[in-house]
């Protein structure tokens, strides 16, 4: 079902945006994909810069209506792609240390390969469409200065690959995810928190106002709020861009 209908586009602002405007104009099937071989208004998580080198990367934009959704269940929805994109790395690089750094990229060790940015929109209670945004790096080699910690597949199997067979590759994940969220099965949030980055490791945080301290994630919550108990064993729960890594 995801890709079956797959739009390729040479160069677009962004895939995301591209997808925003067919949903306004347009009732596009469920599972419709567009792909760019360059984005150049490419975005992450609150209006970050997604770099991506043109041909070598996967950069695309999936429209789902999970209108199954409760939109207080909305975070599951970011669990189950996030554990399709694991799934993608892992199949590829077996034998690294794949993980999810909340709340949704996806890292190799301490470094960055993919990135996902889902946008929701709600109709009364429920989640009526959902763009998901996602950028892995497959075959890019060198990156700019700016950007911290990346890897790609490439770099991590010092070969590179074709990229219509990983597509082809990351639609089976993200619909095998996709079907087990709608089935509504128990399991999803705690294969999550299997493979979430640094999870019971003591770790230095940096919090809103820069200050560093010591802690461990225990968890996260329903609505995706993550959990960090600091030494002195008080749990603090933290909210998106509250809280940082130190890489």
């Amino acid at each position: 079902m995801i890709g079956n209908n797959h739009i390729r586009l040479n160069r677009v602002n962004s895939t995301n945006k591209y997808a925003a405007d067919m949903i306004a104009k347009s009732k596009p099937i469920e599972g419709t994909v567009i792909s760019a071989s360059f984005q150049y208004e490419g975005r992450g998580q609150i209006g970050r810069f997604w770099e991506s080198e043109a041909e070598k990367n996967i950069t695309c934009s999936t429209i789902l209506r999970p209108e199954f959704l409760e939109a207080s269940d909305q975070f599951e929805l970011n669990v189950a792609i996030s554990l399709a994109v694991h799934d993608f790395i892992s199949h590829f690089l077996g034998d690294k240390e794949v993980k999810i750094k909340w709340p949704n990229d996806i890292y190799v060790g301490d470094k960055k390969i993919a990135g996902i940015l889902i946008q929701n929109s709600l109709m009364g209670k429920k989640v009526s469409s959902t763009i998901v945004g996602t950028g892995i790096n497959i075959n890019q080699t060198i990156f700019s200065a700016d950007v911290p910690n990346p890897t790609s597949i490439a770099i991590e199997k010092n070969e590179s690959q074709d990229l219509d067979v990983m597509f082809a590759w990351l639609f089976r994940f993200l619909a095998k995810r996709y079907l087990q969220l709608k089935s509504r099965k128990n399991g999803i949030m705690s294969e999550y928190l299997e493979n979430l980055y640094r999870r019971d490791v003591w770790s230095v945080f940096i919090n809103e106002v820069g200050e560093s301290w010591e802690g461990k994630i225990v968890g996260v919550d329903k609505s995706g709020r993550l959990n960090i108990e600091n030494k002195e064993g008080v749990l603090k729960v933290f909210n998106f861009r509250e809280v940082r890594y130190v890489i």
